[in-house]
């Protein structure tokens, strides 16, 4: 049987692979050295928002790469914590923010698996970004 950590490693060592041959490898290797702090200190809901504010900068491929990667982990089994079809902007603004639904016993499970996941995307993004 498949462990929790190994599901988070495997995926975050996919989506390293991926970033690693793009143009943003050393962004997106910055920025997932800072993710997992991030989360912890200022919580899923304010890094999220943060990283929805890069749209317009340099480094935005990244943040929206990493944001992605998040997304789709909550989404997929055996976590199921975010809605599918979502965007990284429409599960902030529709389904995180906007709905009552969405109580704090949520946004804690969101939060943990956030960080705990960022940890593995740190540690995918040293190996293979960091060339």
């Amino acid at each position: 049987m498949t462990n929790l950590e190994q599901i988070r490693a495997k995926r975050a060592y996919e989506k390293a692979r991926e970033a690693a041959g793009k143009d943003h490898r050393k962004d997106y290797l910055k920025l997932t050295r800072n993710l997992p702090a991030m989360f912890q200190t200022n919580g899923l809901l304010a890094t999220w928002a943060f990283h929805l504010s890069l749209k317009d900068k340099p480094n935005h491929k990244a943040s929206e790469v990493a944001l992605k990667a998040i997304l789709e982990h909550f989404q997929s089994p055996p976590f199921n914590l975010a809605g599918s079809g979502k965007t990284i902007e429409s599960i902030f603004t529709g389904e995180w923010t906007a709905t009552t639904g969405f109580d704090n016993e949520k946004l804690m499970r969101l939060t943990a698996e956030a960080i705990a996941f960022s940890g593995w995307l740190k540690r995918a993004a040293e190996a293979l970004c960091d060339q």
